[in-house]
């Protein structure tokens, strides 16, 4: 970790999306974290979430807090210290970087640390806990996700020793799995009534093809790729840090080397594997829009890719300074948070 006791502000800021400028900046707390950062981390790993009336900020130990859109408090939690580091190893520690997420107006965290691992929703607009579960799950930084079946809502989170899903309304879990990396980071998606997960540390990197109806222990046997509830899986391979992505028929999948694998969604088919360049690390994960896949690596170099089954580069661009975070998309405008800046980039 970063030995660095110094007191910090832990900012949210608000800017126009269009220009840039900062229409408010607030500070959330102020004080020394409460657990020390990996070098390539922040103590403000976790994305803000926004419904467009209220926005989320997740400070892991300094606290959750919600303000109105013009950057009023409305209300914070504090959920006590979450330590995220390795789960080996008690001087590791890393910070915290599972994102909040909104949900019919519920804000629903993932806490997978040392000690007492949890899952917990509450109430958008006045932050009451709805339900909180406790889970048996070594420290991670998966953010959730959600699904639909049959008009019934569920949480999905990743894991090693409890990946599954849970009833959105009242927390009751629904199925559940363990094997894969043993430092789960990657948020599960969701596509072809399937739900995708991938995890890479230790000794297995198995990307997962999950059906949204699955119930019960659906852990895979020794030597098993399939059963009743696992579509397909590739036992080796997956990346570590980044989301995989799904694009029409298409699995997307990235390592920190910078090999780009692509894959048929609905049966794990691979249909390429091509590495975008080499001697450079990627952290970040790859995103999509317009037919086109954005792929940053850390020197903030955006590699932008054909999507479909065939590998084509269209371009190559910097960013000019380094760039971890993986970028956003909304009105045709892609966001990057560098190390020094926010960078909006359109037609």
């Amino acid at each position: 970790p970063v030995d660095d006791n110094s007191e910090h502000d832990f900012n949210l800021y608000c800017a126009d999306k269009r220009t840039g400028k900062i229409l408010w900046e607030k500070t959330s707390y102020t004080g020394v974290p409460k657990v020390k950062r990996h070098p390539k981390a922040t103590h403000a790993n976790c994305t803000p979430a926004t419904n467009g009336k209220y926005v989320v900020a997740f400070f892991a130990s300094e606290g959750l807090y919600c303000y109105d859109m013009d950057g009023n408090l409305q209300w914070e939690k504090d959920l006590g210290k979450l330590d995220a580091g390795a789960f080996n190893a008690d001087w590791a520690e890393w910070e915290f970087a599972s994102s909040p997420i909104i949900y019919k107006d519920v804000v629903l965290v993932q806490c997978d640390v040392r000690g007492d691992s949890f899952i917990a929703a509450y109430d958008l607009k006045t932050g009451k806990q709805k339900w909180k579960i406790m889970r048996d799950e070594y420290p991670g930084w998966c953010t959730p996700n959600i699904y639909t079946l049959e008009g019934k809502d569920y949480v999905v989170v990743n894991g090693y020793k409890h990946r599954g899903a849970y009833d959105f309304i009242t927390g009751e879990e629904v199925w559940k799995m363990s094997g894969g990396g043993d430092v789960p980071i990657p948020t599960p998606i969701i596509g072809h009534n399937m739900i995708y997960f991938n995890s890479a540390h230790g000794k297995s990197s198995p990307i997962l093809a999950i059906k949204t109806s699955a119930k019960g222990d659906i852990t895979l046997k020794k030597d098993e790729l399939t059963n009743d509830y696992v579509t397909w899986s590739i036992p080796r391979g997956a990346g570590y840090m980044q989301t995989m992505l799904i694009y029409g028929d298409y699995l997307y999948s990235l390592k920190w080397n910078g090999s780009l694998t692509c894959y048929n969604a609905k049966t794990g088919e691979q249909l390429y594997k091509e590495t975008l360049e080499r001697g450079i690390s990627f952290t970040a994960s790859p995103i999509a829009s317009d037919g086109k896949i954005y792929v940053t690596d850390d020197n903030g170099i955006v590699y932008t890719v054909q999507t479909g089954k065939d590998f084509k580069l269209l371009s190559k661009n910097s960013l000019g300074d380094i760039c971890m975070t993986t970028p956003a998309i909304t009105d045709s405008i892609i966001y990057f948070r560098t190390m020094k800046y926010l960078v909006a980039i359109s037609k």
